[in-house]
């Protein structure tokens, strides 16, 4: 019988994956849906970009009051008033115009802040030494195989037009689902359970904890770990938005190149969920396997994604339409699938280690480390956002190239200091116990000593008695 702490995960896992099979699903398709909207309306064509660039800025600062507020809410509510939030924003696209767009980015932004930190902690919250890695690959399958989910809808979607722009009323089906789908995902976040191994509270006011996510922020493992997060979250804009646009825009790839977009959203989902399952179910008979090693493995699946993207893609392919080739070949639609499903693959592999990593280091933190990674990672997405209107695909991939191995280099760094701490624990704790075990003995020898010293005193106090 599943244990009551499993229990919850998947239950987490499955509300996550309604929320974010909306989410992801508009993620992948916002730049396409504002690129075929500013044809007929005053809308800026790359305003999808600069959406989602305000929706991680806001993320960003949002993260430093999002401890508090999970605190305050608790995990669970707080996790529904961010739902809430992502309904806000899919709505808008029943009136799309530019205004309501960025400000219910904005509200986005917020929403994800709580949503995320109050995800970790919740997570943290069911989670033993023991089970860390096993759980977070578990949650992170089954929310990420929204994306399956997601792109089997869009395939629906874009299997009956090859028209390269989407037409109003597709845009309002699409987002009417997303928008029910969001709101749903907020009633069932309301019926979680309570966390097994509930955090013990130190009665800390917001301001102290808004000041502990900055002091924690500024130690010297956080700063270390600072490119790491980083790096997640320039991948992060990369496989979300700016690779699923490069398909849509890719001419040579064929007319009806959002269908290729939706396919592409399920080889990358089902990337996601492979090494979900990878390292989740099979995570007792991997326990063998360091988590540096999980990492090391994501930064050279990356890396081969990057370069077949290279070869695959025109490098205007991230800006407008084009009909170039890629750097080597024409574009070839399992190439660009194959790719899809090593970005996901990617993604999973750093995230779930890194999930495992926050959650084993800062048990008592767990709030405010993960919205301190949080914060690099939105940070990072939103200055992938704003700059991507301008850079060509080459250099989005070479930017990626120098961040991936940089992380992965120093994670390797970050996991082998823990280590010898844990170590160095581990040696205190059994010098200790022979300490104590060799005073034991000694106490033990004295007891004896005093015991047969005590025998010889009577024995002789009878003697002198006897003469």
């Amino acid at each position: 019988m599943i244990e009551k702490a499993t229990f919850n995960v998947w239950q987490l896992g499955i509300w996550f994956f309604f929320n974010f099979f909306a989410f992801n699903s508009q993620g992948f398709i916002e730049e396409v849906v504002i690129n075929s909207a500013s044809a007929s309306q005053k809308i800026n064509s790359h305003a999808g970009y600069y959406s989602l660039a305000i929706i991680y800025a806001v993320f960003t600062v949002a993260n430093f009051v999002a401890a508090p507020i999970v605190d305050i809410l608790s995990p669970k509510w707080a996790m529904v008033f961010g739902a809430l939030c992502y309904a806000a924003f899919q709505a808008g696209f029943f009136f799309l115009n530019e205004i309501y767009l960025y400000i219910s980015s904005a509200i986005l932004g917020f929403g994800a802040a709580i949503i995320w930190t109050g995800q970790g902690s919740y997570l943290s919250q069911n989670c033993t030494k023991d089970t860390t890695s096993r759980n977070s690959a578990l949650l992170w399958g089954i929310g990420e195989s929204s994306l399956i989910g997601g792109g089997i809808f869009l395939c629906a979607m874009f299997g009956t037009t090859s028209a390269a722009r989407l037409t109003p009323k597709t845009i309002k089906i699409l987002y009417g689902v997303f928008t029910v789908l969001a709101i749903t995902s907020a009633c069932i976040f309301a019926c979680l359970r309570s966390p097994v191994y509930p955090e013990v509270k130190d009665n800390d006011s917001s301001g102290e904890l808004i000041s502990g996510t900055f002091k924690l922020m500024t130690t010297k493992k956080m700063l270390l770990l600072s490119v790491v997060f980083s790096y997640t979250g320039i991948e992060l804009s990369f496989w979300s938005a700016i690779y699923p646009t490069c398909i849509s825009f890719t001419r040579r790839l064929g007319t009806n190149t959002n269908f290729l977009l939706a396919l592409n959203m399920i080889t990358s989902g089902c990337g996601q969920v492979t090494a979900g399952l990878l390292f989740g179910v099979l995570g007792e008979k991997l326990r063998k396997i360091r988590r540096d090693y999980v990492v090391l493995l994501g930064a050279a699946i990356h890396l081969l994604a990057f370069g077949l993207c290279y070869t695959n893609f025109p490098t205007e392919a991230s800006l407008k339409q084009s009909d170039d080739t890629g750097a080597i070949f024409t574009p070839i639609i399992s190439i660009a699938l194959i790719i899809g499903f090593l970005l996901g693959f990617g993604d999973a592999a750093w995230n779930t280690q890194l999930y495992s990593y926050i959650c084993d280091v800062f048990t008592d933190k767990s709030s405010q480390a993960f919205a301190v990674f949080r914060f690099y990672q939105s940070a990072l997405s939103c200055a992938a956002f704003f700059y991507s209107p301008v850079v060509h695909l080459h250099w989005h991939l070479s930017i990626l190239s120098m961040t991936a191995i940089l992380a992965s280099v120093i994670f390797f760094i970050a996991e082998s200091i823990e280590r010898n701490n844990e170590s160095s624990s581990d040696s205190a704790e059994v010098s200790s116990l022979k300490e104590n075990k060799n005073s034991s003995k000694e106490n033990d020898k004295n007891s004896k000593e005093s015991a047969g010293e005590s025998v010889k005193s009577v024995k002789s106090e009878r003697s002198d008695t006897e003469v």
